[in-house]
C-alpha cells in the first residue's frame, strides 16, 4: 500500500502536468486567466509555506513534528522543530533527499522523490520554510561542519565517537604506538564536551612498555558564525590529566592546560582551518610550555560527506622556555566517508618534520569516525 505522501506526490504531479497541457491548448490568454483566477504563481511556485502544505504536511505535520497517524508510514518521523536535527546537515543533503527520496541517501524509502514535481528553486524554497521550524537562534549550519583532520581541531561542535591510531618512528630505535578513543557530545547550540582515553605501547632498544596514557577532558564553544561567508570561530580548553606512568614513558605526570582558538572558512571548494594552541603544564620540570600553530587546507570533491577530501596540514611548534627548538611538521592526508551518508568516515595520513629540530623521523596516523546521532555504525 503506498504511503499518503506518495499518493499526494502523484496527485501533485498530475496537477502540474494538467496545468501544462491547458497552457499549451489555450495559449497566452489561457495562462494569464489561470494565473489571475487561481493564484498559481504565488501559491504553487514561489511560496514555501504553500509548497510545504501541499507536498509535506500530510506526513510531517503542520508544525513539523510528524503526523504519521492515518498514513502507512512505518518509521519514526523526524521532529523538524528540533534545532539539532534541523541545522546539522547542509542544504545539499536536504535537497538531495527531497529530489531523489530517502532511499538514495540510505534513509527510509517511504520518503518519496519530488524531482519530477518540484524544480530546484522550489525545493530550496520549501527547505527554507522547513529550516524556519527551528525557533532558537545561534545554531551553526551544517555547511560549517568541515571535515575532521588528523591534528587541527575543527571549530564546529559535534557529536562523534572517534577511534584514532598512530605509529611514530622515533630516533635511536624508539617506536611508539598510540590508540585513542575520543567521545564528543554536543551541548546546546554552540557547546561541546570531549573525553580522550589513550593507550600507549612504547618500544626502546632496552625494553617495551605499555599502558594507559594521559587522559584528557575538553570543552569547546562557538564564538561566531557567518553563513554568507561560510566562516566559523570557536574557543576550546583541554585539560590533560596525569594518568600515564612517566617512569615508563607513558605520560608526563603533571596536569596540562591547553587553550585553543579555532577557525574555519570555505572558499568555494577549498576549506581552510586553523588552530592556535598553548600547552601550559603545572609542573614545568616534567613538561615544557609550548605554542602550536596549525593551518590546514582541504579540497572538497563532493558536496556530500561521503566524498573524498585530500588535505594538507602545516604545524609549527616552539618551546616557551629554554631554547626555542622550533619544528615544522607537514601532514598530507585523505578523508572519505565509508557509509553512503558519510556519517561513518575514515582518515589516513603521514606526518614528517620538514624543518627545525626533528623530534622523530615520521608518524603515520589514522582514524575511524562515527557521527552517532546521524545513523548506526553499519547503516
Amino acid at each position: 500500500m503506498p504511503s499518503a505522501c506518495f499518493v499526494l506526490h502523484l496527485t501533485r504531479l498530475i496537477r502540474l502536468k494538467t496545468f501544462a497541457q491547458i497552457s499549451l491548448k489555450t495559449g497566452l490568454w489561457g495562462m494569464l486567466y489561470l494565473f489571475v483566477s487561481f493564484g498559481i504563481v504565488s501559491a504553487e511556485i514561489l511560496n514555501g509555506r504553500e509548497l510545504y502544505e501541499g507536498a509535506c504536511q500530510s506526513c510531517h505535520g503542520q508544525d513539523g513534528r510528524g503526523a504519521a497517524e492515518g498514513t502507512a508510514i512505518r518509521v519514526p518521523l523526524p521532529d523538524l522543530t528540533d534545532c539539532s536535527f534541523n541545522s546539522r546537515e547542509p542544504d545539499s543533503d536536504w535537497v538531495y533527499v527531497i529530489a531523489h527520496g530517502g532511499a538514495y541517501m540510505g534513509l527510509s524509502d517511504q520518503m518519496p522523490a519530488f524531482e519530477d514535481a518540484l524544480t530546484q528553486e522550489q525545493m530550496q524554497t520549501v527547505l527554507t520554510h522547513v529550516r524556519g521550524f527551528c525557533q532558537e537562534s545561534g545554531w551553526p549550519r551544517g555547511e560549517l561542519n568541515f571535515r575532521r583532520l588528523l591534528s587541527t581541531t575543527k571549530a564546529f561542535p559535534e557529536s562523534e565517537a572517534v577511534l584514532t591510531h598512530g605509529f611514530t618512528q622515533g630516533k635511536h630505535g624508539v617506536r611508539e604506538w598510540t590508540t585513542r578513543f575520543v567521545f564528543e557530545q554536543r551541548i546546546g547550540a554552540r557547546g561541546q564536551w570531549e573525553l580522550v582515553l589513550p593507550y600507549k605501547v612504547k618500544e626502546t632498544r632496552k625494553r617495551t612498555t605499555q599502558g594507559p596514557g594521559d587522559m584528557a577532558v575538553a570543552y569547546k564553544r562557538v564564538l561566531s558564525t557567518h553563513d554568507a561567508q561560510q566562516a566559523i570561530t570557536a574557543a576550546a580548553l583541554q585539560v590533560v590529566l596525569p594518568s600515564g606512568d612517566r617512569h615508563r614513558g607513558l605520560g608526563d605526570e603533571t596536569v596540562k592546560f591547553q587553550p585553543s582558538l579555532l577557525s574555519g572558512i570555505a572558499l568555494k571548494q577549498f576549506i581552510f582551518q586553523n588552530q592556535v594552541q598553548a600547552v601550559l603544564p603545572v609542573d614545568e620540570d616534567r613538561a615544557q610550555r609550548q605554542m602550536r600553530y596549525r593551518l590546514a587546507g582541504s579540497y572538497v570533491t563532493s558536496p556530500f560527506k561521503r566524498g573524498l577530501v585530500p588535505s594538507l596540514e602545516l604545524e609549527v611548534r616552539h618551546n616557551l622556555q629554554g631554547e626555542s627548538n622550533a619544528v615544522f611538521l607537514l601532514t598530507p592526508q585523505l578523508y572519505t566517508g565509508i557509509r553512503f551518508r558519510g556519517h561513518v568516515a575514515f582518515g589516513l595520513g603521514a606526518q614528517i618534520p620538514i624543518a627545525g629540530t626533528d623530534p622523530f623521523h615520521y608518524r603515520i596516523g589514522a582514524f575511524l569516525l562515527w557521527e552517532y546521532q546521524d545513523g548506526g555504525l553499519w547503516w
